[in-house]
């Protein structure tokens, strides 16, 4: 009996996780659309305060951190929108998350961002950006 209750219980702690994990995926495109369209318009406080400190990021310009990344922000062409799509996010715990996404329009690329929630705010850790192929 105590080993049913156990299996129970892990049970239940596994299905609060998933769960929980699940209601954070709108969370996080909603971050990063936001994230998207302040970088399309030059703004760094977005990115300021979604870049973790020591967070890393790859891109054709090389590898850099948080204050070389926002130093390197600037307005996209008036008109330009942040057109994201194919979003897919993997938990790989409660407090982590692979995220990838590709974007069309004037600047279309795909992305993989990693994300890490500490004290309840979810923070990029590490992003790369991939400039699509013409024509795709």
């Amino acid at each position: 009996m105590k080993s049913i209750l156990v299996g129970v219980a892990t049970f239940l702690v596994m299905f609060a996780a998933a769960a929980r994990a699940a209601d954070d995926t709108d969370a996080l495109i909603a971050l990063d659309k936001q994230w998207g369209e302040s970088a399309v318009k030059g703004d760094k406080t977005v990115s300021a305060k979604l870049l973790a400190d020591k967070a890393v990021s790859v891109d054709e310009s090389g590898v850099m951190g948080k204050q070389s990344a926002l130093a390197n922000m600037k307005p996209a062409p008036a008109g330009t929108r942040y057109e994201p799509t194919d979003y897919k996010v993997t938990f790989i715990n409660p407090d982590t998350a692979i995220m990838t996404h590709g974007t069309k329009g004037a600047d279309t690329h795909y992305s993989l961002h990693v994300w890490s929630r500490k004290g309840g705010t979810w923070q990029v850790i590490a992003t790369s950006t991939t400039q699509a192929k013409s024509g795709k």
